[in-house]
């Protein structure tokens, strides 16, 4: 059967950012629109099923509540707890159940908890968090529709997506874990509210995509040494508050911030970087471990992650492709 899978973060766009910037909140509502949207884009585009991760919120469930849409829609047996691996649980029960495409509502952080479940997920991701550098800025019913061409199969994943860049770190106690933007080494002992909000706190970023129009901590990296989605490398900027030379970087909406930069060096595929402590990483913006004295951690960016699929590429592709045109029922 063609599934699209669907998850939204109702945690996402709500953080502690938007009590110390002009970060503005993405509520339960928005989301909710979106998500029925993307629904009722992608069953016109011949999804057969939408298979909801639900949460401790019921965005997916109020999303489908009244379209009519029985025996279309089903949701996955889980139970949320209202915590960032109810999304990587989600994504381990999609990937078993072969769904052909997924949406996914959030950040960076939202869709780093994605991957974690399923790494080379094939994902259409919506932006609906702080800092949206990985997600696209895309009209849901557009992004329903693309997602429901790859699942129905009239448009190949290989035509209408690309693998996405991962920045592989391993820990000094040994565990692995993952970014798709960027990892962030900051002068803290605690993950406290996870998300960074000192620009003299950053030591170092490492960035798989800096691109300089983003906001968050790669807007560092960004406006230093640009590096996009396409390009087959990495950068890595080692700042101290000290330094001679600065940039000016929005490492929160609507907050812009001077950041002292002492080195700049780009990061080829495969090549090792190490973050050295004392200090906290924070991977796509939310700090999420502790480094001592003399701990360092070691990333490797590598092009084997999610299969992203590009909304207004498939839409076109599809178009030129004659998808549209159906014949009437006489």
């Amino acid at each position: 059967m063609t599934t699209v899978g669907l998850i939204a973060n109702p945690l996402a766009g709500k953080d502690v950012r938007r009590f110390v910037s002009a970060a503005s909140l993405n509520s339960d509502r928005s989301k909710i629109e979106i998500l029925k949207r993307c629904v009722l884009g992608a069953i016109d585009a011949g999804a057969e099923k939408i298979l909801l991760a639900n949460d401790f919120r019921n965005l997916t469930a109020r999303a489908v509540d009244g379209l009519n849409l029985e025996g279309k829609v089903e949701e996955i047996l889980f139970h949320p707890e209202g915590r960032r691996t109810d999304t990587t649980e989600a994504a381990k029960i999609f990937k078993k159940e072969g769904v052909k495409s997924v949406i996914s509502l959030g950040g960076d952080g939202t869709q780093r908890d994605l991957v974690l479940g399923w790494r080379d997920v094939p994902l259409l991701p919506i932006s609906t968090g702080t800092n949206n550098v990985f997600p696209f800025m895309v009209d849901p019913t557009v992004a329903g529709t693309a997602a429901g061409l790859i699942a129905s199969n009239h448009l190949n994943i290989e035509q209408a997506s690309q693998q996405a860049k991962i920045i592989h770190v391993e820990l000094p106690n040994g565990s692995k874990d993952l970014a798709l933007v960027d990892v962030v080494l900051v002068d803290d002992r605690l993950t406290g509210s996870r998300a960074v909000i000192k620009s003299d706190s950053v030591k170092q970023v490492l960035a798989a995509i800096a691109n300089p129009a983003c906001i968050g901590l790669a807007s560092i990296a960004g406006r230093s040494n640009p590096v996009y989605f396409d390009d087959e490398l990495a950068v890595s900027v080692i700042c101290n508050p000290s330094a001679t030379e600065s940039v000016y970087a929005p490492i929160m909406p609507g907050s812009v911030s001077e950041v002292g930069i002492v080195d700049i060096k780009e990061v080829q595929l495969g090549e090792t970087i190490e973050l050295n402590g004392p200090g906290a990483l924070a991977f796509d913006g939310e700090r999420d471990f502790v480094m001592g004295e003399n701990e360092s951690a070691k990333a490797t960016v590598l092009r084997n992650g999610p299969k992203v699929i590009n909304p207004i590429f498939a839409i076109q592709t599809a178009a030129a492709n004659k998808v549209f045109l159906r014949k009437r029922n006489s």
